[in-house]
């Protein structure tokens, strides 16, 4: 339960920085995707469950900030936190390369989405430039500032709940 009150919190507070601080610190007209990566670290922490419920939390924060249709950005991060939380059992604590590969391919994944909803619908087909002036520094901004996300969920998570160590004792036969 404290896990999924720490994510609701978590989802509030990388909304509000996505909202109000990281429009200043743009480069290349982009800037990093906060919610979609607590919603790719969380499925790939926790397990399917919590990154399905932090994607429709954080979706439904984005779709009632930047869209006109509820219910798009809820699917895309739904699937984003379902599909890391497969990878659940590739989590390694003191892995770094794997959850960010995970970030990279979660933001190429709903930037592609993305596109397909709202663009390539209405007839813009100029994937082209919107691949290489969007999706691709959007990636590598959101896996820079993943990497930085990521390590608070770590040092977050080991504060919520610590890992407890087996301590075996030894019997009157062992030596």
């Amino acid at each position: 339960m404290k896990r999924y009150i720490s994510l609701t919190i978590l989802s509030v507070l990388c909304f509000v920085l996505q909202t109000t601080l990281l429009p200043y610190i743009q480069l290349a007209h982009v800037m990093p995707n906060l919610l979609l990566v607590l919603t790719a670290a969380a499925g790939f922490m926790y397990g399917r469950k919590a990154g399905m419920y932090t994607g429709v939390f954080c979706g439904i924060l984005a779709d009632f900030m930047y869209s006109r249709v509820i219910g798009i950005a809820i699917f895309i991060y739904a699937l984003v936190g379902y599909i890391n939380g497969m990878a659940n059992k590739l989590y390694y604590k003191e892995d770094y390369m794997t959850p960010m590969l995970s970030i990279a391919v979660s933001d190429l994944l709903y930037n592609i989405l993305y596109y397909g909803c709202h663009f390539l619908l209405r007839g813009r087909l100029n994937l082209g430039y919107y691949f290489s002036h969007i999706i691709i520094p959007e990636a590598i901004y959101t896996v820079i500032a993943g990497f930085f996300l990521y390590r608070f969920l770590r040092w977050l998570d080991d504060r919520i709940s610590p890992r407890e160590e087996l301590i075996l004792k030894k019997g009157p036969n062992d030596i």
